[in-house]
């Protein structure tokens, strides 16, 4: 796995096409790729997929989807398997506590989007959920400090420090361990130091694309 650490955009229901064309070029005029030691990953909603490809990769920018179905193909209105995104990204997030599923339907998303050659980003709200799941990245994340309706309710450095070395302590040191939950230009610095995490998972703040500049460059000190 990568050493580089990772800096995730998920811009949840957020963002018409055009909006996000214009994000995708500002972010890159920003970035402009200077940032060797962080890999900035953009999960946009899947319509837009296409579009900001073409934008972002070719800048170094990787591309994620924010779930992917638990069915390979068939009769499964709405629903976007992983062979047919898995042109355009390297990265999935499943899990997330936003969705409410159950354990195994995660473990069965992380294993289909494995199968794929996606790299899934497995969201656990609490350490009784922990599941190691190899070649998997581990994404920490409470849902009582994931912003809500634009408010940040930030966790205290030293909570997300003891939540980090416990994660660690299970999922052992070859494992990328993400951080989410209200993570923002002003905690970004203090979430970079912190020892044995491997970035952050950015909901909200990383709809401005000056916003998540700045912590994608936290990260790249």
């Amino acid at each position: 796995m990568s050493a580089k650490k990772l800096v995730v955009a998920n811009w949840k229901q957020n963002k018409t096409l055009d909006e996000a064309v214009a994000w995708a070029k500002e972010f890159v005029g920003l970035w402009d790729g200077k940032f060797g030691a962080v890999l900035p990953v953009v999960c946009p909603p899947i319509p837009f997929l296409s579009e900001l490809a073409g934008i972002l990769r070719s800048a170094g920018v990787a591309l994620g989807v924010q779930d992917v179905s638990v069915f390979s193909d068939g009769a499964h209105t709405g629903y976007v398997g992983v062979d047919q995104v898995k042109g355009f990204v390297d990265y999935a997030i499943v899990g997330h506590s936003e969705r409410g599923e159950d354990r195994e339907v995660v473990a069965q998303k992380a294993s289909m989007c494995l199968q794929a050659g996606i790299t899934p980003i497995v969201c656990f709200k609490s350490p009784d959920q922990y599941k190691k799941i190899e070649g998997a990245i581990y994404a920490l994340e409470d849902p009582d400090n994931i912003s809500q309706g634009g408010m940040y309710r930030p966790k205290a450095l030293t909570e997300v420090e003891k939540l980090t070395w416990e994660a660690r302590t299970f999922f052992g040191n070859e494992s990328k361990l993400l951080y989410g939950g209200s993570v923002t230009d002003q905690n970004a610095g203090e979430l970079a130091s912190i020892p044995g995490l491997d970035g952050v998972l950015v909901g909200n703040a990383s709809l401005n694309p000056h916003t998540f500049c700045v912590i994608v460059n936290k990260f790249s000190i």
